[in-house]
């Protein structure tokens, strides 16, 4: 939850509204679902080590039930495919001297980390 808090205030900060936090469809999550203007970011949050060897993108499978778990967000809510709102696909990286328990180094969020096309569906 570290890593969700930090980079939900954050984001707060950079003028987003955060609507959701872990949001669940089945067994799919997403950590944060945050809004500004007509962009809704879906953001995959990571938090490490600054020495970690672990790679920071989510992997293909990840990004797919990523973007699965957001067109199921955008359809409950009415705004799938209406032009209303333009989805993102965001990593938001925290790095900490030890695990999640050290205080952050550095951080970075990363707009547009992934794509749809990048994983094959459509969005």
């Amino acid at each position: 939850m570290f890593g969700e808090d930090f980079a939900a205030e954050k984001l707060t900060q950079a003028g987003y509204e955060i609507l959701e936090r872990n949001w669940r469809w089945g067994s799919y999550e997403i950590d944060l679902i945050a809004q500004k203007e007509d962009t809704i970011a879906f953001v995959e949050v990571k938090t490490r080590s600054q020495d970690s060897l672990s790679p920071a993108a989510p992997t293909k499978a990840q990004q797919k039930r990523i973007l699965m778990a957001a067109a199921s967000y955008l359809r409950q809510k009415n705004i799938y495919d209406t032009g209303a709102v333009q989805p993102r696909f965001d990593l938001f990286q925290i790095f900490t001297s030890h695990g999640d328990t050290g205080p952050v180094l550095r951080w970075e969020h990363l707009t547009s980390a992934f794509t749809a096309q990048d994983t094959g569906l459509f969005l």
